[in-house]
């Protein structure tokens, strides 16, 4: 299928490592223009060194997206440089830390970023006469999992912005969607971790899995760019669980 990215403009956050660099990729393979950030200087280096090896020229930056000023700046940047944007993934998170800075963490780089994001980026592509934001939640939104805690309960907002967004933006074109991976295996993330310190809870997610595994960056990747994509153009407003059918409840 052709999904129609062939030069589309597309702004990522968090977008060196797990999910976040798979859509990166993603996006890349599928012809469209990127750029992406992260914290790490380092890391951004290195990742946008492998994607000019593989034949892709991106725009990249170290940027903590809890500094609104610092973020707005980047985003404004990745509009000029790109000439607008079609489409603006808020990826990265900001985990589920203890007490109250991790409240505060989550609900500046899940929640905000996604605010602030969009608060700058949606009048760009009512502009151009639409585009398509796709943020990724958790289905931690959708089911108690692990406990009380920010993580859920900032994704939980999330999702319902999402939502409210997509109605507000509809009317200038733009669509928007969220999708909430499951378990995804990520060596140097939390699963690959769980695999090295907790082999027990591990293995148990991996038996409520009914395909008896946990899932894999580039199969969620796959889901964000189909919904960013004009192949989705009848989508928005809704969220995509990308699971392997964890969740044990009926999804309607």
């Amino acid at each position: 299928m052709d999904l129609g990215l062939k030069g589309k403009r597309v702004i990522v956050t968090g977008g060196t490592r797990g999910i976040g660099a798979a859509i990166v990729s993603a996006f890349l393979a599928e012809g469209a223009r990127v750029a992406f950030c992260a914290r790490s200087a380092s890391e951004v280096a290195a990742s946008q060194a492998a994607h000019k090896a593989a034949g892709h020229d991106t725009i990249a930056a170290a940027v903590d997206v809890s500094d609104a000023a610092a973020y707005t700046g980047w985003l404004s940047e990745c509009l000029e440089a790109l000439g607008g944007a079609d489409i603006f993934v808020p990826n990265v998170s900001g985990g589920a830390g203890p007490g109250e800075a991790g409240w505060k963490s989550v609900f500046e780089v899940d929640m905000m970023a996604m605010v602030r994001g969009a608060d700058l980026i949606l009048p760009h592509m009512a502009k151009a006469g639409g585009g398509a934001i796709v943020a990724i939640s958790s289905i931690a939104a959708l089911e108690a999992l692990g406990g009380a805690g920010p993580y859920g309960a900032m994704k939980a907002a999330l999702t319902s912005y999402a939502s409210q967004l997509g109605a507000d933006a509809a009317r200038y074109g733009v669509r928007v969607n969220t999708v909430s991976p499951g378990p995804i295996h990520v060596e140097d993330g939390y699963w690959g971790m769980v695999r090295r310190e907790r082999p027990e809870l591990y293995k148990g997610a991996v038996a409520r899995q009914p395909f008896g595994r946990l899932g894999t960056t580039e199969e969620v990747a796959a889901c964000v760019v189909f919904l960013a994509s004009p192949a989705a153009s009848w989508v928005t407003r809704a969220n995509l669980v990308v699971d392997g059918g964890f969740s044990q409840r009926v999804q309607f």
